[in-house]
């Protein structure tokens, strides 16, 4: 089951400020832009109440009907729930985004109206906005030979050419397979912003040479912008050129925008990390305190930051442009003498980094070995420093209203982009070419709520988008927050450990995650959850559906508690870790070449009492997984175990013999056309099946 979340919202001088704050998007010329027809009174001095400040970032299943009492529409075969994403609105662009009706099989696109007239379709408007779209075209034209996965559908647009302070009405229609339209969605109301005021960073000292630490120079103009001093909002610009900067802090009520052809680079300098401006992951104290971890590239957190910070310290920050991030952190060449970039399936050039671990840092890294040597040098153990003292690219903390959009991430020394207890998040159409530098995720969620991801591409060095939500009994002692409401779709994951990734830090639950309409190809897990016993609470209120997979390196889909690469001494949580209600759904997958179609683990008391020291009153074990019309060929078998209340209803396999084992196993419904069983198992007993085919 997927719960929708409470409507995030501004106030109303918030939302004023915002008219003249937030400012994104270049206005090309392109089909999806508009003429100023609107008849709209300017007068008004806010926004409308329709707004994508107030519209709940994440879906749910509602459907709704339009009109008044004496003219009811039936509105259920239109688009649902169109809205604005949070701050994805500027002086000149609006992004739209909505759920698929109920029936949704005949839809081949959407259309867009604007105060009445058409402008465009979702499909065509994907060619000009988003960076996956070249590789999901490529997918079904090229890899998808056969036709036989599953059709995913594009549900967002973008408008650009709009004027400033100036509402405008947003319709949409759903385009069937013959041509015809269903009837009007319901209408959204959105005013664009007013221009802000541009601050450039040069006028500020900032080179921009590549050469000179523009640091101090582009923090300055940072500081500047404020609404104090530029009451009707303001951005901070990098224009073309290459700023080599150490860490840098936003805050709240600003737009940061690196603009196309300009690069923001990372120093290789740990000096300009420093560790007192860092940050600490969790507040956890016992068995000890966590180790502060230094600042990324690009921060919002506190001054002096002890593991929490509440949503809404900061608020309304928009990080955006066609430019990219370069966190500096590793060689080019996944090993040694290899190719510094590769051409990819549709001719791209994706950068290779060098694929590394602790001992090897001294080689292989550059910001990584200048962070890791200090660290050592100070008296911290490689491990430690190799696991806490590299930046990140990112680190946001503690906002409400977060809009991230357009830029390309590279090489962090850490992680990518990590937004950690924030509310109300959307990261839209940026490319995240990070592989395979060592431990670079794409996204990573710790703790927030209410989150968006679309349009992104992702060829990354570890997991794409993950999910993390504390350990142990820290999470209770803390009060921390469920990393809670997702919807993920429109995305084109590429290389990296796991597309959506729930874990390993599982403790105050991960959950209502919708991941739809993506293509996923050469991704190692396509759906993971992975965890530890003892670090408690897990995984619920899932559902993945409309994906297509091809190539999956290592396993489709994950289930463990026996993850071990990432261990954490913790006083433990009171029941071990659990994944539950977990809907698959519509999902096509060719070809894993090394493990399990479907792998389930868990532990028995005994067990985990022997590996790890902490004796719990139950088994672990996962339930409530619901597999259904989802379509296997060229895999390995399955493996499914500590599994209860299952259902796996219209599975079916193709080349691969006695794809159904089951150990440990209990209320399994298996229904297809060879099989309508209900598996129960115990103790050491192994049933094999063989599968359902087409």
């Amino acid at each position: 089951m997927f719960y929708s979340l409470p409507k995030p919202s501004l106030t109303l001088g918030a939302v004023v400020v915002l008219s003249g704050l937030l400012m994104g998007c270049d206005n090309a010329s392109n089909s999806d832009n508009v003429s100023n027809n609107s008849n709209s009174s300017n007068s008004n001095n806010s926004p409308n109440n329709n707004n994508g400040s107030d519209n709940n970032n994440t879906p749910d299943n509602n459907n709704t009907s339009g009109g008044g009492d004496n003219n009811v529409v039936d509105r259920s075969k239109a688009p649902q729930k169109v809205q604005v994403p949070t701050l994805a609105f500027d002086e000149g662009s609006v992004v739209l985004v909505w759920e698929k009706p109920e029936q949704y099989s005949d839809i081949k696109d959407y259309n867009v109206y604007v105060n009445g007239q058409l402008i465009g379709s979702a499909n065509a408007n994907h060619d000009l906005h988003s960076p996956a779209k070249p590789y999901i075209d490529n997918f079904y034209q090229h890899i998808d030979s056969e036709d036989w996965h599953t059709k995913i559908g594009l549900h967002n647009f973008t408008v650009t050419g709009l004027t400033p302070a100036t509402e405008y009405s947003f319709t949409v229609r759903a385009v069937y397979a013959d041509g015809k339209e269903s009837v009007d969605s319901e209408t959204v109301k959105q005013q664009t912003t007013a221009k802000p005021y541009l601050i450039d960073v040069k006028d500020f000292g900032a080179k921009g040479d590549g050469a000179t630490l523009d640091t101090a120079a582009i923090q300055s103009a940072i500081d500047a912008c404020t609404l104090e001093r530029y009451s009707q909002g303001c951005k901070v610009q990098l224009t073309e050129g290459i700023y080599k900067s150490g860490a840098l802090f936003l805050h709240s009520n600003m737009t940061f925008e690196v603009a196309e052809n300009a690069v923001l680079l990372g120093s290789a300098d740990a000096a300009d990390y420093p560790l007192e401006k860092g940050y600490t992951l969790y507040p956890y104290t016992s068995p000890a305190p966590l180790p502060k971890r230094p600042p990324s590239l690009l921060n919002v957190l506190e001054a002096k930051d002890q593991g929490s910070t509440h949503a809404g310290t900061f608020e309304n920050i928009r990080i955006v442009g066609k430019g990219t991030i370069d966190g500096n952190g590793w060689t080019r060449g996944i090993s040694a003498g290899g190719v510094d970039e590769i051409a990819d399936e549709v001719g791209n050039k994706l950068p290779q980094y060098r694929a590394s671990k602790e001992d090897k840092v001294h080689n292989d890294g550059i910001l990584a070995k200048s962070q890791v040597a200090v660290a050592v040098d100070e008296g911290m153990s490689l491990t430690e420093a190799y696991k806490n003292r590299r930046s990140s690219l990112m680190t946001l903390r503690g906002i409400r209203n977060l809009y991230v959009d357009g830029l390309t991430i590279l090489n962090p020394a850490f992680h990518g982009v990590m937004v950690l207890e924030s509310e109300n998040v959307v990261m839209n159409a940026l490319s995240h070419t990070t592989f395979d530098a060592n431990n670079a995720d794409g996204i990573e969620f710790g703790n927030s709520q209410n989150v968006m991801v679309f349009n992104n591409f992702f060829d990354t060095g570890d997991d794409c988008v993950n999910f993390a939500a504390g350990f142990g009994a820290g999470v209770q002692e803390f009060s921390q927050k469920a990393q809670s409401g997702a919807w993920i779709f429109n995305n084109y994951f590429r290389n990296g450990h796991g597309a959506v990734v729930a874990g390993s830090h599982t403790g105050a639950w991960i959950e209502k995650i919708r991941a739809e309409d993506n293509v996923m190809y050469l991704t190692f897990v396509g759906l993971r959850m992975k965890s530890r016993p003892y670090y408690g609470g897990g995984a619920r209120d899932v559902l993945f559906r409309d994906n297509a997979m091809v190539a999956i390196n290592e396993q489709p889909f994950v289930f463990t508690i026996k993850y071990a690469a990432d261990v954490n001494d913790t006083v433990p949580a009171s029941e071990p870790a659990q994944f539950r209600d977990v809907t698959v759904k519509n999902v096509t997958i060719d070809g894993t070449s090394k493990k399990n179609s479907i792998l389930v683990d868990g532990m028995t008391v005994a067990e985990m009492e022997s590996a790890y020291g902490f004796a719990f009153e139950r088994d672990a074990f996962h339930r409530g997984l619901h597999f259904e019309n989802v379509k296997f060929k060229n895999t390995k078998a399955t493996d499914i175990s500590f599994l209860r209340d299952s259902q796996f209803n219209q599975v079916v396999f193709e080349n691969v013999p006695a794809a159904w084992k089951f150990m440990q196993a209990q209320a399994i419904i298996l229904k297809d056309s060879a099989n309508d069983d209900v598996v129960n198992v115990s103790g050491d007993e192994v049933i094999t099946l063989e599968a359902a085919t087409e």
